[in-house]
């Protein structure tokens, strides 16, 4: 397996000379095994993995190639960056999409709506791979070839899955927008047991969501932070984590992967490729 980053940022955007050693897109992971390639979330790092797919396709291919694409959600900022994914619009990509339903909006309502006049030029059927639209609910396992995706309900407004890919006795899971909670822990753990790479949201530091820091705290925002993306995976006894949805600059973020790294050594801040 092999796990590639195309933005690691979380909510928006974020860009200048102190944001490049983590880069600034927000979050977009490549998965590669078994042939296959697997994205999570279409943030505005999806943008850039477009252009390196289409770099790779070669004129002698005479068959379509196949992309799938699972969503953790279709809050706005997970899906603003799939108008500009350049294989949706090249008739040799099939693309298939997954995500849970949000207040009974699926994925193709969410990508359509944010694409329709006024607010955007080219509307979603304009596109014109073919694409496969489907829902995906926690518990429930997605079969590519001989790649398994499992879903697992996480706790986030309105909803947000998180998602474990499996190849050959390893795993990557990819837990982004979740906030801890006592309720939720057990489930979590038993979910990653045995992942050889766990990639965690950690968009707060334990000051910021508690508000000891004095700003008021983040409880009930639905995001999660560097210690609890630590407990979980040593309890869980996972080879790897990776912290992502970074929500400062680069200083910050580096802060936040040593303290992480003081209590489970085989920690990094993902960065992007």
């Amino acid at each position: 397996m092999k796990v590639k980053f195309w933005g690691v940022r979380g909510s928006i955007p974020i860009f200048g000379p102190k944001n490049t050693k983590y880069g600034g897109n927000t979050s977009c992971i490549e998965v590669n095994c078994d042939d296959k390639t697997i994205i999570l979330d279409a943030r505005t790092g999806i943008m850039p993995l477009g252009l390196d797919i289409m770099a790779g396709i070669t004129a002698e291919e005479n068959h379509k190639k196949s992309l799938y694409i699972f969503f953790s959600h279709v809050h706005w900022d997970h899906i603003q960056g799939y108008p500009f994914f350049r294989p949706a619009f090249h008739s040799e990509f099939e693309i298939y999409l997954y995500s849970t339903l949000q207040k009974n909006i699926d994925i193709e309502s969410a990508l359509r709506s944010q694409m329709n006049p006024p607010f955007f030029p080219i509307q979603l059927q304009d596109m014109s791979a073919s694409t496969n639209f489907n829902n995906i609910n926690s518990g429930e396992n997605v079969q590519i070839g001989n790649v398994t995706v499992e879903g697992i309900a996480l706790d986030h407004p309105d909803n947000s899955l998180g998602y474990k890919i499996t190849y050959e006795n390893k795993s990557v899971a990819y837990i982004s927008d979740h906030e801890h909670t006592d309720i939720s822990h057990e489930r979590i753990v038993d979910f990653l047991k045995g992942t050889k790479l766990v990639i965690f949201d950690a968009h707060y530091t334990p000051e910021e969501y508690s508000g000891s820091d004095g700003d008021g705290g983040r409880k009930g925002w639905g995001h999660s932070t560097w210690e609890e993306a630590v407990a979980l995976c040593i309890e869980a006894k996972i080879d790897r984590l990776a912290l992502t949805h970074h929500g400062r600059e680069d200083s910050g973020v580096d802060r936040i992967e040593s303290e992480a790294q003081s209590e489970f050594r085989n920690t990094i801040a993902a960065y992007e490729v």
